[in-house]
C-alpha cells in the first residue's frame, strides 16, 4: 500500500486546461504525476467575497448554506463542514496548490487538483470570489438596475404572500390578532420606530408601531430610514419607486433633487445596496395597507457604515452634510420611521453560546437602557451605549437610530416606547426589536 502526500511545487499548468504537475511520496520514494485540470491556472489566488455562511438544521451531518447579501450571485450554495477552512484560505494569499495541499491535510487523502478547480470554479460561478469574471457581472447588474424605474419586491412571496388578497388578509390578520399590543390613540406622531424582522415574527411590534400611524393627515410624505446591513459607506439613496403585491408607492423625486442640490452629492451612486435590502420595503409595505387608495410619497435612506471602528460618524463631512441638508427639507407634511432590529445572539449571529431565555431577558435589559437614550434624544450618548464594549449584542439598528436621533435634536417632541419584544430565530438565536414613537408637543 502507497501513502502518499501532496506538496506545493514550483511548476505552473501548462495553459489553462494543461496539466498540473505533483510530487508524492511512496515506499519507492518520490514520483511525479499529472493531473488534468481546467479554466485557473495553478497560481490562481481566489479571493472570497463578504458573503453569509448561514449553518442548516444538523439533519444529514453539518451542511452549510453560502449567499450573497448584496444580490449580485442569485445563487445559493450547500458546502460541509471540511470546506470550511478552505474557504478561510481564500483571502486572495493562497493559490490553488496552497488550497489543494490544505484540503489533502485537512480530509487525510489526496485531493486531486480537480476538485480545488470545482470548487473554485462553483464559488466563481455563484459570484462569490472578487475575480475578473464578478466584476464583469457586477458591472453588467448596476447597469441594468439603474436603468429599472421600479424597485421590484425581492420579498414577495418568501417573507410574505406574493398575491395582493392573500397579503391583505396575512396583514389584516396581524392587526387583528395584536390588537391588544396597541398602546396610543389620537394624534398620530411625527417619527416611528418600528422592526424590519420577518412579519411572522415581529406582528406585534409591526401593529404596535403602525396602529398610530392609522389616521395619518393626507397626502403625507415619510422618510424611511433603513437599515444597510451590507451597506459600504453612510447612506444610500435611490429614486425607485417601490413596488409590492399591494402596488407601487412613489418616490419623492423633488424632495430627492431638492436634497441632492444642497449637498453636491451623487444620490444614485449607492443605490445597488436598496436592490434587495428589505429594511425599507418592509416599512412600504405597512404604509401601503394602512393607506390604501390615499396618496403618500416615500423617501428611502439605508444608514450604515457606523461600527466600534468607525464610531464618530460626524466627523465624516457626508454626514454632517446630509443630515444638515435633510433637517432643512422636513416640513409640516413630512414624517419619519426608523426601519430598526435591536440584539441578535446566538450562534446563528457568530456567538459560541446558544440564545435561551437568560439572553433573552439580557436583551431587553440593553434594549431599555438604549431607549433611555433615545427618548432623550441624546444621539452621542445613544451610540455610546451602542457600542460599548464592541456592540456585543449585535444591535444591528445603530445607524438609521444615529441618524435619526441626529435629525430630532433641537425639536419639541415627546416619546414613548410602546412595546418590546424577542424572538426564536432557531433554537439558539434570537432577535430583540421594538416599538416607539415621538410626538410634536402642543
Amino acid at each position: 500500500m502507497v501513502d502518499s502526500e501532496v506538496f506545493k511545487c514550483s511548476w505552473s499548468f501548462l495553459g489553462k486546461g494543461g496539466l498540473l504537475p505533483v510530487v508524492m511520496v511512496g515506499e519507492s520514494g518520490l514520483f511525479l504525476c499529472f493531473w488534468r485540470c481546467s479554466v485557473y491556472e495553478a497560481n490562481f489566488r481566489p479571493k472570497l467575497r463578504p458573503i453569509d455562511i448561514v449553518p442548516l438544521p444538523q439533519q444529514h451531518g453539518r451542511k452549510f448554506l453560502l449567499r450573497d447579501p448584496l444580490g449580485y450571485g442569485e445563487e445559493h450554495l450547500v458546502v460541509g463542514e471540511r470546506v470550511l477552512p478552505l474557504l478561510g484560505l481564500m483571502d486572495g494569499s493562497h493559490d490553488l496548490r496552497d488550497l489543494q495541499v490544505a484540503a489533502s491535510r485537512a480530509w487525510g487523502k489526496l485531493v486531486f487538483m480537480d476538485t480545488i478547480v470545482q470548487l473554485v470554479g462553483r464559488l466563481d460561478k455563484c459570484l462569490f470570489l472578487d475575480s475578473p469574471y464578478f466584476q464583469q457581472e457586477r458591472r453588467r447588474r448596476e447597469e441594468e438596475f439603474a436603468r429599472q424605474r421600479v424597485r421590484r419586491s425581492p420579498m414577495a412571496g418568501q417573507g410574505y404572500p406574493a398575491r395582493k388578497e392573500e397579503l391583505e388578509a396575512f396583514l389584516e390578520s396581524l392587526f387583528v390578532s395584536h390588537e391588544g399590543d396597541v398602546s396610543c390613540q389620537g394624534e398620530p406622531p411625527r417619527v416611528l420606530i418600528a422592526p424590519h424582522i420577518d412579519l411572522r415574527l415581529g406582528g406585534r411590534a409591526f401593529v404596535a408601531a403602525y396602529s398610530a400611524w392609522r389616521n395619518l393627515p393626507p397626502g403625507p410624505r415619510v422618510v424611511i430610514l433603513g437599515t444597510g446591513h451590507y451597506l459600504d459607506g453612510l447612506f444610500a439613496f435611490t429614486y425607485k419607486d417601490f413596488e409590492t403585491p399591494l402596488g407601487v408607492a412613489r418616490t419623492d423625486g423633488e424632495f430627492l433633487r431638492a436634497l441632492e442640490e444642497a449637498t453636491g452629492l451623487d444620490l444614485r451612486a449607492r443605490e445597488w445596496f436598496h436592490r434587495r435590502e428589505h429594511s425599507v420595503e418592509l416599512q412600504v409595505l405597512f404604509l401601503q395597507y394602512l393607506m390604501g387608495e390615499a396618496p403618500f410619497t416615500i423617501v428611502p435612506v439605508l444608514c450604515g457604515g457606523i461600527t466600534p471602528e468607525k464610531s464618530q460618524p460626524w466627523e465624516d463631512r457626508e454626514f454632517g452634510t446630509v443630515v444638515s441638508a435633510l433637517k432643512g427639507l422636513l416640513d409640516d407634511r413630512t414624517y419619519l420611521v426608523a426601519g430598526v432590529d435591536f440584539c441578535h445572539l446566538g450562534t446563528r449571529y457568530g456567538d459560541s453560546y446558544p440564545a435561551r431565555s437568560r439572553e433573552a431577558g439580557l436583551a431587553l435589559a440593553h434594549d431599555k437602557r438604549l431607549w433611555e437614550a433615545i427618548l432623550a434624544r441624546e444621539p452621542r450618548a445613544f451610540l455610546e451605549k451602542a457600542l460599548e464594549g464592541g456592540n456585543p449584542y449585535k444591535v444591528c439598528g445603530v445607524a438609521p437610530l444615529f441618524v435619526l436621533l441626529s435629525l430630532l435634536e433641537g425639536r419639541d417632541l415627546e416619546g414613548g416606547l410602546f412595546l418590546q419584544d424577542v424572538a426564536y430565530m432557531d433554537e439558539g438565536s434570537l432577535v430583540s426589536f421594538s416599538a416607539g414613537g415621538f410626538w410634536d408637543r402642543g
